[in-house]
């Protein structure tokens, strides 16, 4: 009788795979393991490779910034102005402040008739 979810009629020899599970002797995986091992070539001794060469853009630039003791210059340079950029000191503040000053109440922008129109 053919069941339902076997439409091929292989169940029975599913079945009977599933019962025979033999495993392999262990004499003939280890004759398996020595003709494998005799067939491999042997691995090829390479030498190390050398260390790249520093690429033509680095080159370049090492050339045009004066070689490494200016680009640690210039390093320190562009670090310190980061840091003047995200925490100027007090001075620094206070000139942009008044430099500043006589732009804001020129009133050349109009902000005087703004604030008249928020007053009522």
């Amino acid at each position: 009788m053919q069941r339902k979810d076997d439409p091929g009629g292989l169940g029975p020899w599913f079945d009977a795979a599933r019962a025979g599970t033999t495993a392999p002797d262990a004499a003939f995986l280890a004759r398996l393991v020595t003709q494998a091992e005799a067939m491999q070539p042997p691995a090829p001794v390479r030498a190390p490779a050398p260390a790249p060469a520093p690429g033509a853009v680095v080159r370049l630039w090492r050339a045009v910034a004066g070689g490494w003791p200016a680009l640690a210059g210039l390093t320190a340079a562009v670090v310190a102005g980061f840091w003047i950029g995200y925490a100027p000191p007090a001075p620094v503040g206070n000139l942009l402040s008044s430099a500043a000053a006589p732009v804001i109440g020129s009133g050349i922008y109009g902000e005087e008739d703004f604030l008249a129109l928020l007053g009522g």
